[in-house]
């Protein structure tokens, strides 16, 4: 009996061991997958929860102006305030815009989707989820400026985001590297509700 148990130990153990290094190897290859698709979901969640406050758009979270050796040093910039603008592109709205909350209000909202796109952007999926942001504050300006068309705004917000050429370069690759197709959002696309503001 056992010289059989031998015979079959012999036949079966190459085989075996194939199998259990073929499955170790798919459970390591498959790791590094599972922490992306972690690490998507909360990028995504983040995205889809960063929105811009009554506060931001009223002056109350004002940051002061930034260093200008650092202001233009990274992709990132300086966000002292925490609120997902670049600091200098804050200011330079409110400077733009003093007496149009409105105006600020989408322009700020369109500048915080276009910093995400530069910061928190590695696959197709917080792509997608940055753009149909992004387009958001995009039909917010068409909401603010009803008169004019959402492009002159935006085109304005997008020279100030991307205003040196390694933003410019970032802002490429990211649509390069990862453009694929998505659905636009539906209203209401204003994060702070126009209509409550004065001016």
């Amino acid at each position: 009996m056992s010289s059989i148990l031998h015979r079959i130990w012999h036949i079966i153990r190459i085989p075996l061991a194939v199998i259990v290094v073929l499955y170790v190897g798919l459970v390591l290859y498959r790791v590094p997958a599972a922490f992306e698709r972690a690490k998507t979901k909360e990028t995504i969640d983040k995205i889809q929860a960063q929105k811009l406050t009554l506060r931001d758009v009223t002056g109350e979270n004002l940051p002061p102006e930034p260093d200008p050796a650092l202001k233009d040093a990274t992709v990132e910039g300086v966000d002292a305030n925490g609120n997902g603008i670049r600091d200098d592109v804050e200011l330079a709205i409110f400077k733009l815009y003093p007496d149009s909350a409105r105006i600020r209000a989408a322009e700020l909202q369109y500048a915080m989707e276009l910093q995400t796109e530069l910061t928190q952007v590695f696959n197709s999926e917080t792509l997608v989820a940055t753009i149909q942001q992004e387009d958001s504050g995009f039909f917010c300006i068409g909401d603010a400026v009803p008169e004019q068309s959402p492009s002159v705004l935006s085109k304005e917000a997008e020279s100030m985001m991307f205003n040196t050429p390694t933003r410019v370069e970032r802002h490429q690759q990211v649509f390069k590297s990862y453009m694929t197709s998505y659905k636009e959002p539906n209203g209401p696309y204003c994060d702070v509700d126009l209509t409550s503001l004065p001016n």
